[in-house]
Order: C-alpha cells, then sequence, then structure tokens
C-alpha cells in the first residue's frame, strides 16, 4: 500500500452562518433571506478540509475557544478527516465565526469575528508533528505562527505556500521572504505593488519573495511567474453557486499538488479545479470535491 502524503495547515479555523439573499446590499436597509446554512470556515481549516478531501494526511494548526463554537469546529474537522490535535482551545477563550451574505450569482460579502482569548505567542506549537510531512501551508493571520511553521518545514526539507491576502499587508510582508510559494489574492499584489497589472506585479513582488510567486484572478484565472516570463492559465467555466472558501480550496489544493512534487503550472490547473468544483457545487466543506471526483473534472476538461 502506498503510504499518503502529508501535509499541514496553520492559521485561522471559523465557525461560519451562510445566509442566501437575492442581491447583495449597496446601502443601509433590511432584507430577508432566502435561505441560511451553517458550516466551518476559516483559512487554513477549510484549505485543510480540502488537503483531506484530496487524499493527504493532514494536520492543522489553530487556536481557537473552549466554547460551543470551538467544538462545533474540532467535529467538523474531524468529521472532514483532518487530524485536531494541534488546534488549540484556548481556557475562556471566544472562537472566530463569520457571517457570509451570498447573492444568486454566487458571489458574496463577508464578516469575521476573528476570536479573542490568546496571545501571538507561537512557542507553544508541537511541530513534532511535521516529521513526515511534505508540504505545510499558512494563511496571513498569525505570522509567529507561520514564521515558525515556514521555520519548522525548511528544517525538514519540506516545501511551504502562503497564501497572501489583503487584511493584513504588514504580515504578508514579513512572511514573503520565508516561503517558497507565495500565491497572491489580486488585491493584495496590487496594493503591495502599486500595479494593478498582473505581469508587472508579480515581477515587482519577485524581488522580494523567497521562492515561487503567483496570484489567483478569479474569473480572470491563474498568473505566474515563470523565470522572467508571467503566464496565464484561464479560469474552468462553471456556473458559480457560492464562490465562498474558493481561494481557501485552491490553497489547500495547492499544497498537495506541491507536496506531490508538481510544478507551478501543473498545481495551478489542480487547485484552480478544486477550486472551481468547489463554487459549482453550492456552500460549505461539504461542498468540496475528493480525488476521484476532481480527477475526472480534469480528465474531461483537457
Amino acid at each position: 500500500m502506498v503510504a499518503r502524503i502529508k501535509v499541514a495547515t496553520l492559521g485561522n479555523a471559523f465557525l461560519d452562518r451562510i445566509l442566501y439573499v437575492p442581491n447583495l446590499p449597496t446601502e443601509p436597509s433590511k432584507m430577508r433571506v432566502t435561505g441560511q446554512y451553517e458550516t466551518g470556515g476559516g483559512i487554513a481549516a477549510t484549505a485543510a478540509v480540502a488537503c483531506a478531501r484530496l487524499g493527504a494526511e493532514t494536520v492543522c494548526y489553530s487556536r481557537i475557544g473552549s466554547d460551543a463554537a470551538g467544538n462545533e469546529i474540532i467535529r467538523r474537522l474531524d468529521e472532514a478527516g483532518v487530524q485536531t490535535d494541534q488546534v488549540h482551545q484556548f481556557e475562556n477563550g471566544r472562537s472566530p465565526q463569520g457571517t457570509i451574505i451570498v447573492e444568486r450569482s454566487g458571489e458574496r460579502m463577508g464578516f469575521g469575528f476573528m476570536g479573542e482569548g490568546w496571545s501571538d505567542d507561537a512557542s507553544w506549537l508541537d511541530f513534532s508533528r511535521l516529521d513526515g510531512v511534505a508540504a505545510v501551508m499558512a494563511d496571513y493571520s498569525w505570522w509567529q505562527g507561520a514564521s515558525a511553521i515556514f521555520a519548522a518545514a525548511a528544517d525538514r526539507g519540506a516545501k511551504s505556500v502562503l497564501d497572501a491576502d489583503i487584511n493584513d499587508l504588514e504580515a504578508v510582508q514579513r512572511l514573503l521572504p520565508l516561503a517558497d510559494h507565495v500565491v497572491f489574492s489580486e488585491r493584495c499584489l496590487a496594493q503591495l505593488t502599486g500595479h494593478g497589472e498582473h505581469a508587472l506585479g508579480l515581477k515587482a513582488i519577485a524581488r522580494r519573495a523567497k521562492g515561487h510567486v503567483s496570484v489567483t484572478a478569479g474569473e480572470g484565472g491563474f498568473y505566474w511567474l515563470d523565470a522572467d516570463t508571467v503566464r496565464h492559465m484561464p479560469a474552468f467555466a462553471i456556473k458559480a453557486l457560492d464562490t465562498n472558501g474558493a481561494g481557501d480550496v485552491f490553497h489547500g489544493a495547492y499544497t498537495v499538488a506541491v507536496a506531490e512534487g508538481h510544478s507551478v503550472e501543473r498545481a495551478g490547473r489542480f487547485a484552480s479545479a478544486a477550486a472551481a468544483l468547489k463554487c459549482a457545487r453550492g456552500s460549505g466543506w461539504e461542498s468540496i470535491a475528493d480525488r476521484s471526483e476532481l480527477d475526472l473534472f480534469l480528465n474531461g476538461a483537457q
């Protein structure tokens, strides 16, 4: 029997409530929702679920509270096959929770409570759980923890992936020199470089990063820097039901592909397909495709 690839993720884990509306509000108003759904969320936790669904042995490092929401986050991660012994429940802490509003087109608006009741100290992290990992992924929400896991991965010869997004540019800048792969959102890349054009942004940021740089552009596809050339992969054509969490699924799938030794191009295609399927299938962790479903989709798209 072939051993499964082992990966780890580090960052935030949420309990999300999704509200469905005909259209996203553009001004203060009252609105009747057409549906409601509760699911797991958070960048690192969602990426971890994607990794597990795609066949990787997955460890998640995160900080949550010892409250009902935290217990539910743990339950949902366990149910998805993610190893949760490094999801630390802090006594008297309040777990992260999110509210996401989704309109008919699949576009969304999100509001997140990041949790409270813990410090940014990363000394408690147990990196013995990283023995045998091939790749790790961290988000920007806790740069002290991300810095520590990137160093621990390097010590073990494992690859590292950073999810670089807009909400904490200072943290992203601290982590740029530490990760083997940095996958930006469009807005993050533009704000860090001052370039709205992907090629100029990637070439500018490459001078400040350690390894491979790329950017996800939603329906615009995936761009990456290959030596001195910016290359582009179109997005898969799908009808989106809910785009929430698509970027997190992308980063999880990208990490699995990197762990399996694939090139940036192949990792980008694999991750783009995983994100597309998630958008097409609906909301929450339950909509993340497994490996057989993803392989079937990719074979049909050739």
